[in-house]
């Protein structure tokens, strides 16, 4: 795979992976997709689970035309790119195989499909990754509740970033992008913006939970818009 770059937290060959045996398929059927997951399996910073495009076919049971076609149709979310090498989200794989064994396919391709399957949930619960997952969650919890004071100092913000008005002992952090939806956004300072409580509650009982949401809410109520990222 070449020199790691820095946007790639794991490889999945350094894993402590323990892939499953499919007793209807032949030793070289099953190890086919454990191959290619050890090969080019990675886990990015943020950590979502991506698989090597040329491995792909292999995850896949599908032929190199295959693979290029659903790696072309994919949004651009699902695909990751470092140096050379091009990468499809274990996500977006296992959605491909969940449509394909719900078609009239042999039930041999069926199995292989389903073990290709087993194998990536194998790869994204391996223990390394599912402490890591915990420790980062912890962290998180310990974290938030001084989050938005530290923004507030760090930017000397004074006043509501989306109605100008100053606060009164009643500054908020809201989350432009929920932590449920994207917990490795939940720390991130660009991720919060400052309001005061009224003005939380508003976005909240209007359920803009997502920065586009929160704009066109903004351009109802005649909201400052620049903070919104």
């Amino acid at each position: 795979m070449g020199e790691k770059n820095e946007i790639i937290k794991h490889e999945a060959q350094n894993l402590d992976i323990k892939f499953p045996h499919n007793s209807k398929l032949t030793e070289k059927e099953n190890l086919l997709p454990q191959k290619a997951i050890n090969e080019t399996g990675i886990i990015d910073s943020k950590g979502k689970a991506y698989i090597g495009k040329k491995k792909i076919k292999d995850i896949l049971v599908t032929d190199k035309a295959g693979a290029n076609k659903f790696y072309n149709n994919l949004d651009d979310e699902d695909k990751f790119e470092n140096g050379d090498e091009k990468y499809a989200s274990v996500a977006a794989c296992q959605k491909e195989i969940t449509n394909k064994i719900q078609q009239d396919r042999p039930q041999l391709e069926r199995e292989k499909l389903k073990h290709s399957r087993d194998c990536m949930n194998t790869f994204i619960e391996s223990p390394e990754l599912e402490k890591e997952r915990s420790i980062n969650s912890d962290r998180i919890q310990k974290e938030l509740p001084t989050l938005t004071k530290k923004k507030i100092k760090a930017e000397n913000i004074t006043c509501d970033q989306l109605t100008g008005e100053e606060f009164e002992d009643d500054a908020e952090g809201h989350h432009m992008t929920r932590k449920k939806d994207d917990p490795s956004k939940a720390l991130d300072p660009s991720n919060i913006i400052v309001v005061k409580s009224k003005t939380h509650d508003a976005i909240h009982k209007a359920e803009a939970n997502s920065p586009e949401t929160l704009k066109e809410l903004a351009k109802e109520k005649g909201w400052n818009e620049e903070n919104i990222k």
